[in-house]
């Protein structure tokens, strides 16, 4: 059956029109997809990737970019022939569109209470009007950013963890499928340190932070690439703030003894020409047995060097047209909510010899590509005897 709030008796105090609560949800979302808007809040996956528009088939295929030091034009004769160039040519990396949903219950006993504030003659008509809207809004908010939390987690596990992203029912995944993303980030992208960054190490003059750091950038930019920023958890910029190679570079042998500021390390990684930390600290949770279980996505062990591009962007979202799209449901009310985005309303009851309950339900069928995964490099400088999930790596030398 339609969602209840499809035929609420709800009326605005001051004009006494109906208001159509489901369709002012439909107007939020479309008027922030003509807008190109991000609603409630960005995520990475807002910032980094490009979102392209539903396609029919649930396969993907992107195009990934090359890196290469371009080749210069020969010095030739007036009547020589022109020597030919091989072209860099591009390559695709194909995949399954994988489908990430949850959905919430609205019990009886919840609209019951929120029928008594209703007709409560006691309390202001305009609160009780922001009240009932406040759970609608609540609703469609929770469904649909937890889609994006999904899409977030696939790129903050890909980029830390050489390019693969798992999601496995025994590990963090417990109410959907074992599901393997390999982006195919190049072996040599794979740098382990020699020396752990460990606590045991903050003071071990040896470990040249800088020099590590820079000899990538420099690696790299002989190819070609540039980086524009290194991302890293709090855990690993707060030893490098304590490092003693760090410290002292930054306040000199006699006085190294605290720690770095932020602005003192930025001042210095700048004047080394190295590019600036981005600190990763997202959460996201998932649900076993009923209770919420808080997950970090991102590998605290592992910096990762992001490309310079022209956009910002890293990569691209290709969305699937929903079954439900194809075969909707008449009894349901559906919500386009962008980007392939849909969210579901619908009631159960007697008829369906069910309890009676109102449920909402978000899906989105995508996959974020990082499209210029050859040029990520990942950087493990914590328990470097543990090998990325790929199981191959090369060391810093």
């Amino acid at each position: 059956m339609k969602s209840i709030f499809s035929t609420f008796d709800l009326k605005d105090p001051k004009t006494s029109r109906p208001i159509d609560l489901l369709g002012s949800m439909h107007i939020l979302f479309d008027e922030a997809t003509k807008k190109q808007k991000t609603l409630w809040e960005k995520m990475y996956v807002d910032q980094w990737f490009t979102i392209r528009p539903p396609q029919l088939g649930l396969t993907v295929e992107s195009i990934m970019a090359s890196y290469g030091i371009r080749v210069r034009a020969a010095l030739i004769g007036n009547d020589s022939d022109t020597p030919l160039r091989t072209s860099r040519g591009f390559e695709t990396w194909k995949g399954e569109i994988p489908r990430f949903g949850h959905k919430f219950k609205t019990t009886a006993k919840v609209l019951r209470d929120l029928m008594q504030v209703y007709e409560n003659n006691h309390i202001n008509p305009e609160a009780k009007i922001r009240e009932i809207e406040n759970v609608i809004f609540g609703e469609y908010k929770d469904a649909y950013l937890g889609c994006k939390d999904s899409v977030d987690e696939v790129i903050l596990k890909a980029l830390s963890g050489g390019g693969v992203a798992l999601f496995d029912p025994a590990i963090d995944n417990p109410e959907g499928r074992e599901y393997l993303m390999d982006f195919d980030m190049p072996v040599t992208n794979k740098r382990m340190a020699a020396v752990e960054w460990s606590e045991a190490n903050v003071n071990n003059a040896t470990i040249d932070v800088l020099g590590e750091i820079q000899k990538i950038i420099y690696d790299y930019k002989h190819l070609g690439v540039e980086f524009d920023s290194m991302l890293m958890s709090p855990k690993i910029k707060y030893w490098i703030i304590r490092n003693i190679g760090i410290r002292q570079a930054v306040l000199g042998i006699d006085r190294g003894t605290r720690i770095v500021t932020n602005d003192e390390l930025d001042t210095l990684m700048r004047s080394m020409g190295v590019p600036p930390i981005v600190e990763i600290n997202r959460r996201t949770a998932y649900q076993k047995d009923g209770v919420p279980e808080v997950f970090n996505p991102w590998n605290d062990d592992v910096i990762a060097f992001l490309p310079r591009t022209a956009d910002g962007k890293i990569g691209e979202v290709q969305p699937s047209i929903g079954d439900d799209v194809l075969i909707p449901d008449p009894n349901v009310d559906y919500t386009d909510a962008g980007d392939g985005i849909r969210i579901a309303k619908w009631r159960q009851g007697e008829s369906t010899g069910q309890q009676a309950a109102e449920f909402t339900q978000a899906t989105w069928q995508a996959v974020p590509v990082p499209t210029v995964i050859r040029a990520i490099v990942n950087y493990k400088v914590r328990n470097i005897g543990v090998p990325y999930p790929s199981g191959e790596t090369v060391p810093l030398g």
